[in-house]
């Protein structure tokens, strides 16, 4: 490591956003972004290019394995979060009330969930192999 502290800044600056998001109350947010500041800094120290493409393969079957309850709960309670722009509010939306949207939210859920654990299966299956390539 560099003796230089400004090479810290960020990693302190997520940290400190991340806890400050769980003091306030805003638990999952402070989560996920606690969790991605771990797993940016993994991959950034990570010594090795299979080690770097574990840690990626690891955190995208995280990914996978919340989107994907998110959809199956989705599925169970018949509600789902719905976001109309970006910096709007949630719409809490049911099956019985809106299906369109309540599909449509659910379906994102479950292709996001997909992709990411084709993503992590395909990481997986490489980052031994990257080693006898190097």
């Amino acid at each position: 490591m560099n003796a230089n502290p400004t090479k810290y800044g960020g990693p302190v600056a997520v940290i400190v956003f991340g806890v400050g998001l769980l003091i306030i109350g805003d638990t999952l947010r402070g989560l996920a972004v606690l969790g991605a500041g771990i797993l940016v800094l993994a991959v950034v120290w990570a010594p090795t290019l299979s080690s770097r493409t574990f840690f990626l393969a690891l955190g995208a079957l995280v990914c996978s394995a919340i989107f994907a309850y998110r959809a199956a709960s989705n599925e169970i309670s018949g509600t789902a979060k719905y976001l109309p722009g970006i910096r709007g509010r949630s719409i809490t939306v049911t099956r019985a009330d809106s299906p369109a949207k309540f599909r449509e939210v659910t379906n994102q859920d479950w292709a996001v969930g997909g992709c990411c654990l084709i993503v992590g299966s395909i990481g997986l299956m490489y980052c031994r192999k990257l080693d006898d390539c190097i």
